[in-house]
């Protein structure tokens, strides 16, 4: 209903767009018409759900060509979240668009896990400095041998292939005094990462972590930086620039046992798998594809990934639910241990972690 003088009321808006939404064949339609509502009128799911029982809050003129506009684009099955610009993520809220991979909810899982473990990985270092020499703990400054305060190290993290930097910025933002790498080969998604961090700029600062953006070929990179070996040439965008870089003679580079997490979304899909959702087909096929069995990628990464991490460190894997026990093989192979397959919240296998037992 219309009203000239205030506009058209919320609840047959959201009925009209669910109906558009259901005849395009969108399955959460209801759900999908309001956010979009929601969006366009820059209120709350609550908010909307008050004004479609009171019908205090009225739709314009305007808002109601945008929320038409936004309702094609979804019918024609472009991702609601590229619809919005909009990805949330744990408790990030993530711009997105053509171009780049939409972040999923299982991977947040993946993001949990790796939290897990870093947190683990500091406390044991925590504990193992206060079995040592106490006198370390005192500032010669102060005179009355009062312990000082003394940030913990900055754990350090490479993500291979970021995307819309949802993995890197979780961990970061979540995990204080966190410095994570992370590489980004597509232009487009890269320039979509980098935006997002740029717009956590504050909430890094606040938890004295960084996220630190890399654009080029993800494996080429932890290649070189697991290497005794810095080239001199500028980053290399590829595997085979990396090889051919590093050749002796050439000044030292970060020193194997650099990183203490590892954690990767890769692509993981049989490239004869092609999705049946339409919305999926927008995800870029470099973030999707990995050769027949859609392992190609995992297998090109175990092994830099083995050098590049510390001690004890750890590696994260999301992969298709067929995918684990050649997952933890590959990994085993590369000389890691304790592999093992986590499941997500519908009971399907998700991502693998292993451990780096030693330095070499």
């Amino acid at each position: 209903m219309t009203d000239p003088a205030g506009g058209s009321e919320v609840g047959p808006v959201v009925l009209r767009m669910l109906q558009r939404l259901a005849e395009a064949g969108i399955g959460p339609a209801r759900a999908e018409s309001r956010q979009i509502v929601a969006h366009v009128l820059d209120v709350s799911l609550g908010d909307l759900s008050l004004a479609e029982l009171t019908g205090r809050l009225r739709v314009s003129a305007e808002q109601m060509h945008t929320i038409e506009t936004l309702t094609e684009r979804r019918a024609r099955r472009i991702p609601l979240q590229h619809v919005l610009g909009r990805a949330p993520f744990r408790a990030l809220d993530l711009s997105v668009g053509e171009g780049v991979f939409v972040p999923r909810p299982e991977t947040e899982l993946l993001v949990e896990r790796a939290l897990e473990l870093l947190s683990e990985r500091r406390a044991a270092e925590q504990t193992s400095d206060s079995d040592g020499d106490d006198a370390a703990a005192v500032d010669p400054a102060l005179t009355d041998g009062t312990r000082r305060d003394v940030a913990p190290r900055r754990l350090r993290v490479f993500e291979a292939g970021t995307g819309s930097a949802a993995i890197s910025l979780a961990i970061a933002t979540e995990l204080p005094h966190t410095h994570v790498r992370t590489v980004e080969l597509e232009t487009a998604a890269e320039a979509w990462a980098r935006r997002n961090i740029v717009a956590y700029t504050d909430a890094l600062a606040a938890a004295d972590s960084a996220v630190e953006l890399v654009a080029g070929d993800a494996i080429a990179d932890l290649a070189v930086a697991s290497s005794s070996l810095l080239p001199a040439q500028p980053h290399p965008r590829s595997r085979a620039q990396a090889a051919a870089q590093m050749t002796p003679g050439q000044p030292v580079a970060e020193s194997a046992g650099t990183f203490d997490l590892i954690v990767s979304n890769p692509p993981y899909v049989p490239t004869g798998d092609i999705p049946l959702e339409p919305e999926a087909r927008a995800d870029p096929d470099t973030a999707l594809y990995s050769g027949a069995d859609g392992l190609d990628f995992i297998r090109e990464l175990v092994a830099p990934a083995f050098a590049a991490l510390q001690a004890g460190g750890s590696i994260l894997l999301e992969h298709t639910e067929q995918q684990g026990s050649d997952v933890r093989m590959l990994l085993e192979t590369a000389g890691f241990e304790a592999a093992q397959t986590h499941r997500d919240l519908t009971g399907r296998d998700r991502f693998t972690e292993a451990r780096h037992p030693s330095r070499h």
